[in-house]
């Protein structure tokens, strides 16, 4: 994995020269674990809020390499993760920040509750080695074409990364990994919570039975 870099000096893991390295990132699916007695041929859309749309920390770790810094910015990844996800049940899936005016489908809202990414380093003998951590929250609800209730929950996201190397460059590397199993982990969660428990299947089905027959 390529880690992008801007400082004035090559640092060694130890290095006061105060580097930025982006953290990279990469969309994740929970598609798989749609059971397909849950899938459908109808619509979705997606409502990101400002807050989950404009995602971001900037992380910095302790003693070691702690005149680094590591920008994370995984809005616009989860907004893909979710369009991939939500994919894998509807045949129609498109996402906005405002609410659409006339939906066909299920409006699925989603909004931050945590996002924390945490990196350290360790210096070894030989080498050193980046550990990271990323906890993920999201809060969805979930409406009917009609805006009726019909799901509220947060769904959440773990995960762990490690580097063994030299060089501080290493915890961009172990916060990407980190951060791809808590999306991909919050994704498979909403799957579990949401989707594959069919509580949409019935009430959309009724609001579009209702459409219907008072379009006769």
């Amino acid at each position: 994995m390529r880690t992008i870099a801007t400082c004035a000096a090559t640092a060694a893991i130890a290095s006061l020269s105060a580097c930025t390295y982006n953290v990279p990132l990469s969309a994740q699916s929970g598609a798989a674990e749609v059971m397909s007695t849950k899938a459908t041929k109808g619509s979705a859309y997606i409502v990101m809020s400002p807050e989950l749309s404009s995602l971001g920390r900037t992380v910095k770790p302790g003693l070691i390499c702690g005149a680094h810094s590591y920008p994370i910015y995984a809005g616009d990844v989860i907004r893909s993760s979710l369009i991939k996800t939500l994919e894998g049940a509807y045949s129609s899936v498109s996402a906005s920040d405002s609410l659409p005016t006339a939906a066909q489908g299920p409006v699925f809202k989603f909004d931050v509750a945590d996002f924390d990414p945490r990196l350290r380093f360790a210096q070894g003998f030989w080498s050193g080695s980046a550990d990271a951590n990323v906890d993920l929250a999201i809060r969805a609800r979930v409406t009917s074409p009609t805006g009726a209730e019909l799901i509220t929950t947060t769904f959440r996201g773990q995960g762990h990364g490690s580097e063994d190397g030299q060089g501080c460059g290493m915890g961009a590397d172990a916060l990407s990994d980190a951060a791809a199993k808590a999306i991909r982990s919050a994704m498979e969660n909403f799957v579990d919570k949401v989707i594959n428990t069919g509580a949409l299947q019935q009430p959309i089905a009724q609001t579009t039975q209702a459409a219907t027959a008072s379009a006769k």
